[in-house]
């Protein structure tokens, strides 16, 4: 078992937004939560109003466009995790899914519970291999003052893994050498998302005892409210060393996606919250599966309670169509950045929108950088120095200034 660093400290964790770190949960400011609440009391209220009236549907168009305002599922669910009593072990209900490779009853747990579990994804070769290049790259980037630490420290998100190693490369595109069930996996993505899709984000996970604690919610919970009867994205958790609820497995309110006849059950005008009263599960499963969710699955980290570090990796895939129709990032030269607009860069996506568009965890102004955090290693001390883009960005300057947080050289004003 991997032993926590030592420079972490014992503080109480209070796992507020803000100290959870950026992952594939839509990130909501405080101020956007209001807004969420605000839209969907107005939604109400206007259904209420057609309700009421004696008059036909026809009379009672809106006299304003609110396309824009629809509500998103994520700020009522804030706060429902934090009950650890009523959050059970997977394993204590039968039904729902164990680990397998028949592809039939992988099938039908993804559409009955959000999620199915992959036996034997990989080898414990495979999974050595994993290990050691994350945990070298974690270390590397606390020395270099570039770590993303969450939980008071007792948590960090190793971004962007896809240029800190050819192991995670591997595993990313599902080759033989990462993964013993790159077939299997390929086939269920197609089928989940159709042809064309892409990778979202990849992230590796290192949790700590007392860290990893997130909000419930849903990883396309910032589209608006309804959604299309089909998941948007496909979310992979590759466990490195066992998920349980001391482990820190994450959380789940299994077929909180759908219903049997294909509704969404997060939509407008349910009470959607009540989905995960005492049916919040921590995932319990051992190293080496890969885990596959519907996007619509309401779930969360989990706290990790045991000593010791539960280590895994994110993959989020996306639908095809999910991305602007022109690529502007590799269409417009340098010399013509230089004569963009803020404005205008926002327009072609520089700006994220909430955590979609990051750069290496920085939601907050991510830019064209030159010298990007790529492959790191202890073995290579030389290289923590270079003088990263990102630690003038507003992104370093928040992080630097938890009072936990040793792990950032922030170098601007």
């Amino acid at each position: 078992m991997v032993q926590n660093d030592t420079k972490l400290t014992n503080e109480k964790i209070s796992p507020s937004q803000s100290d959870q770190g950026v992952t594939t949960a839509p990130t909501l400011t405080a101020t956007e939560e209001v807004e969420a609440l605000r839209i969907e009391v107005t939604r109400l209220k206007r259904a209420l109003e057609l309700a009421s009236s004696d008059t036909g549907p026809s009379d009672n168009y809106p006299k304003e466009i609110d396309y824009g305002s629809a509500p998103i599922s994520g700020a009522r669910l804030m706060g429902l995790t934090k009950d650890r009593d009523h959050v059970r072990p997977s394993t204590d209900f039968p039904e729902l899914p164990q680990p397998t490779i028949n592809q039939s009853e992988l099938e039908a747990d993804f559409m009955r519970w959000g999620y199915c579990v992959i036996k034997d994804a990989q080898s414990q070769e495979q999974i050595r291999a994993q290990v050691d290049r994350l945990l070298d790259q974690a270390a590397a980037e606390r020395a270099a003052g570039v770590a993303h630490m969450s939980h008071h420290g007792h948590a960090q998100l190793v971004f962007n893994m896809l240029p800190k190693g050819q192991v995670f490369r591997d595993l990313i595109a599902f080759e033989a050498s990462a993964t013993q069930q790159g077939p299997l996996i390929e086939t269920l993505l197609t089928k989940i998302l159709g042809t064309g899709w892409y990778l979202g984000t990849t992230h590796g996970s290192i949790v700590h005892e007392r860290g990893g604690l997130q909000e419930l919610h849903q990883d396309q919970g910032s589209f608006p409210l309804p959604h299309p009867p089909f998941p948007l994205f496909c979310l992979i958790i590759w466990t490195f060393t066992k998920f349980g609820k001391e482990e820190g497995g994450t959380y789940l309110v299994p077929g909180s996606h759908r219903d049997a006849m294909g509704r969404n059950r997060v939509r407008p005008g349910q009470e959607y919250e009540q989905l995960a009263k005492d049916r919040l599960v921590a995932l319990t499963v051992p190293a080496g599966c890969a885990v596959l969710t519907d996007s619509r699955l309401l779930h969360s980290g989990g706290k990790r309670t045991a000593p010791g570090t539960r280590l895994g990796m994110r993959n989020l895939y996306c639908k095809g169509m999910i991305r602007q129709q022109e690529n502007q990032f590799i269409s417009v030269s340098d010399e013509e950045m230089a004569k963009i607009s803020p404005k205008l860069k926002q327009m072609m996506g520089y700006k994220p929108h909430h955590s979609y568009g990051m750069v290496d965890g920085n939601v907050v102004d991510p830019d064209r950088w030159k010298v990007h955090i790529g492959e790191l290693s202890m073995s290579r001390p030389e290289e923590f120095n270079q003088d990263f883009d990102w630690r003038y960005s507003k992104n370093a300057k928040q992080l630097a200034s938890q009072d936990w947080e040793t792990y950032v050289d922030y170098r601007g004003n």
